[in-house]
């Protein structure tokens, strides 16, 4: 679970965007920020600046543009100003508004996630796997091979519905004895 900090001054994109990141990850909302409070944020895996909405309200001032650039938090920034956005630096992407959920999200997983994506594609770049992987993996696979039944000996077991059907007779059963009046 990431902890995502939404600087975010509107109430309804707030809670939209808190919404649409809620099962996987714990968002704090802030309506506005100061440089001072990007530079002591702590357990932060992502922080989300409305940058437009900000800027329309008059939060966006040049100290926090500059405290966002400067933070080694990953950050997604939202503008509509392609020409507003903040210098690139690692861990920074910027997307526009209207705001695509299918480029948000991929935004938000490559921000949270970048060491093991590069991990994995570092792994799949090496063509050479050390020799004691190979044996270890070929006997793993011969010890599966052999646990395993190489043909399915289960019997089928047919399922029938039975509707209406009378009790069948009991055999031991004693008849009922009639009361002597």
């Amino acid at each position: 679970m990431g902890k995502v900090v939404l600087i975010e001054p509107h109430k309804v994109l707030q809670q939209a965007i808190a919404l649409s990141l809620f099962p996987e990850h714990d968002v704090r909302v802030e309506v506005s920020v100061t440089a001072s409070a990007i530079g002591a944020l702590r357990d932060v895996d992502l922080l989300i600046v409305d940058a437009g909405a900000l800027r329309a309200s008059d939060k966006l001032s040049p100290e926090l543009s500059r405290a966002v650039e400067s933070s080694l938090i990953p950050t997604l920034w939202i503008d509509e100003d392609q020409t507003a956005r903040p210098s690139r630096r690692d861990k920074l992407v910027a997307i526009t508004k209207p705001i695509e959920s299918k480029a948000f999200h991929t935004a938000v997983t490559e921000l949270l996630s970048p060491a093991s994506a590069g991990r994995e594609r570092q792994k799949a770049a090496s063509p050479v796997e050390p020799k004691a992987e190979k044996v270890k993996a070929s006997e793993k696979k011969a010890l599966v091979a052999k646990s395993e039944p190489s043909e399915p000996e289960a019997e089928l077991i047919e399922l029938v519905e039975v509707v209406g059907e009378d009790a069948p007779p009991a055999e031991n059963r004693k008849a009922p004895k009639k009361a002597d009046s």
